[in-house]
């Protein structure tokens, strides 16, 4: 068999019972994290007028636009509420294949089985196998090298994560769920060019990928054939096309054994992953130490080559986007404000003279320790030195989130609820979809849930 067909009879054979108790936890506690980050988003300018724009032209009512009262078509939905997922940058994230599951799978899923009025146990099911494709894919192709060539894993690998749990809501077989791989794959798109202009598009690589998930597995299901060998082929398979460091073995390692959901990552602050280390250190050495501010002649941190490509570029951000994609703003407001929430990245902390000027103190250095470590580990060290030259060192390898060095329940409920305090009038409400979420596995229509979000 194909890599391709393996995965798609994986698709076709996995069911809720083969899967560990851990697997299901963390689907749910996924699931929760990532509506919050998606629920957030509703009130941003972007996804206000992405929202208006698409209504022109789409009157259909199939699903939810969550945190709103409005409908769209399945694909609209899809599409916006993927969107809304990416936002806020306080999604889910998986190291070791550089993707974020969670704003392709959850929107895609949820969004397709308050159509299909699905039961719990099946939305769970699909956002497992969802997560488990899209990683596995991810991992295989090589974070470093696809990164470094100007691609989004989480919109060139997300299509295949949307596709499989589609079809598996739509219970196609193997040879059809290969073909909406297939289908899906040829749609895989999404570059990083975002990064030369501060553009503020990417987030519409998620719902992107999970619209093009969705397309194919319906038009799969119709008897459309897509290529059997969308990842493998030597001409124009996804790998050998965007990638110079494949692993075509890794994608079906231990695959039903080992799930990489367990090994997704939990965001705590309102940016890329890759600043989340730099801002762990000087969170902690904010704790730890003493520090006069005024007194600090110059901040260094020493990372991974990536996370400079990604976040070194922009010492004095123009924007809310750039301010996401900036070390030098991260370390300089959490040293400010103790935190790195939505609300630190804001105009009004883009616009403050004292972040504005201790961000200009911040140097980024590549160190190649670091370089070779990822994407195993996302490490850094910070070195603040003082005008008497004293050096206030922390090395941060598993920054918080990190599954190794989690979110505990308290934190994700709280992540939660912080996210959906400006979305929903009383904490009750918030309460109650927690609760549908515990107990997803007896609920029988989806809809009790998708109601609630809006």
């Amino acid at each position: 068999m194909t890599i391709t067909e393996k995965l798609a009879k994986f698709v076709e054979k996995t069911q809720i019972k083969d899967l560990p108790e851990a697997v299901i936890i963390k689907s749910k506690n996924c699931l929760l994290d990532n509506l919050g980050s998606a629920l957030a988003a509703i009130t941003s300018p972007d996804i206000v007028n992405m929202i208006d724009e698409i209504k022109k032209y789409d009157h259909q009512d199939d699903c939810k636009l969550w945190g709103s009262s409005k409908r769209a078509s399945i694909f609209n939905a899809i599409l916006i509420n993927g969107t809304m997922g990416h936002t806020v940058e306080m999604d889910d994230v998986h190291k070791h294949s550089k993707c974020h599951a969670g704003a392709v799978v959850v929107p895609a899923a949820l969004t397709f089985s308050e159509l299909k009025k699905l039961s719990g146990k099946e939305l769970l099911l699909s956002i497992i196998l969802g997560y488990e494709v899209m990683l596995r894919i991810g991992i295989g192709i090589g974070a470093s090298s696809h990164r470094l060539k100007g691609w989004h894993a989480t919109s060139t690998c997300g299509p295949f994560g949307s596709a499989a749990a589609i079809a598996k809501m739509l219970n196609l077989n193997t040879t059809k769920i290969k073909s909406a791989f297939g289908i899906s794959g040829t749609q895989a798109s999404g570059l990083w060019a975002f990064t030369a202009d501060g553009a503020t598009s990417k987030k519409f690589h998620s719902g992107h990928a999970a619209y093009c998930g969705v397309v194919g597995a319906i038009l799969a299901n119709s008897g459309m054939i897509g290529p059997g060998e969308i990842i493998e082929a030597k001409d124009g398979g996804l790998f050998q096309a965007t990638s110079e460091d494949y692993n075509f073995e890794a994608v079906t390692d231990a695959l039903g054994e080992r799930y990489e959901i367990l090994n997704v990552d939990q965001k705590p602050y309102a940016c890329c992953r890759s600043m989340h280390p730099s801002i762990n250190a000087v969170l902690e050495i904010k704790k730890e130490s003493n520090i006069i501010l005024q007194n600090i002649k110059k901040i260094e941190v020493e990372t991974y080559d990536i996370a400079i490509k990604q976040c070194g570029m922009f010492q004095e951000p123009k924007n809310i986007f750039e301010s996401k994609f900036s070390i030098p703003f991260g370390v300089a407001v959490a040293l400010l404000e103790g935190n790195a929430l939505d609300e630190q990245f804001s105009i009004s902390k883009i616009n403050n003279k004292k972040i504005r000027n201790l961000a200009k103190k911040v140097e980024v250095f590549e160190e190649k320790r670091y370089t070779e470590m990822y994407p195993d580990n996302w490490g850094c060290k910070v070195k603040i030195i003082m005008n008497d030259n004293k050096i206030i060192e922390k090395e941060v390898l598993q920054a918080k989130g990190d599954h190794e060095n989690p979110l505990n329940r308290n934190e994700l409920v709280t992540k939660f609820k912080n996210l959906t305090k400006n979305v929903f009038k009383s904490e009750e409400k918030q309460n109650r979809i927690i609760e549908i979420i515990d107990n997803l596995e007896n609920i029988k229509n989806i809809r009790n849930l998708v109601d609630d979000l809006g």
